[in-house]
């Protein structure tokens, strides 16, 4: 008798473990995620990705440059969803890395022209520049999970 009993509770403790683990695991799988979302909210984000370096002694001027000259005007764009900037310094150089948040490519070729990987640069970038790329990364935002 005391075996069975063990033996139910083994079985109900293994059912129950599987019941409150498979939530817990399609949280983490994309695919899921956005098939349970709104109609509103399954629209593809484009993330467009730009990246640059600058000496560490101008990081704080560039950035100044970047937000007045770049970011407020990216932000008024239409189609734009927002936008990050991070920064990184490593001795004598500090990077810059800007994501922008789009509802499509068009609306990124609306600013950007056809050619959407090619780099808009802003009109002092060569003040400050090292090494500038002539090309940006777009990507499927597939999660955003930012709290």
């Amino acid at each position: 008798m005391r075996r069975n009993n063990c033996l139910y509770m083994l079985v109900g403790l293994a059912v129950s473990f599987s019941t409150l683990a498979l939530p817990a695991f399609a949280q983490f799988n994309p695919v899921v995620a956005q098939q349970n979302r709104s109609s509103t909210q399954s629209k593809t984000v484009v993330a467009r990705i730009w990246h640059g370096k600058t000496l560490t002694t101008k990081a704080a001027e560039y950035y100044n440059y970047l937000n007045e000259a770049g970011i407020k005007k990216i932000q008024a764009i239409p189609g734009n969803l927002g936008v990050q900037v991070l920064r990184r310094t490593d001795g004598k150089i500090t990077e810059f890395t800007v994501i922008s948040y789009w509802e499509s490519r068009d609306a990124i070729r609306a600013f950007a022209g056809n050619d959407i990987e090619k780099v808009r640069f802003l009109p002092k970038d060569h003040e400050y520049l090292i090494e500038p790329e002539t090309k940006v990364k777009h990507f499927d935002v597939l999660l955003d999970d930012r709290k």
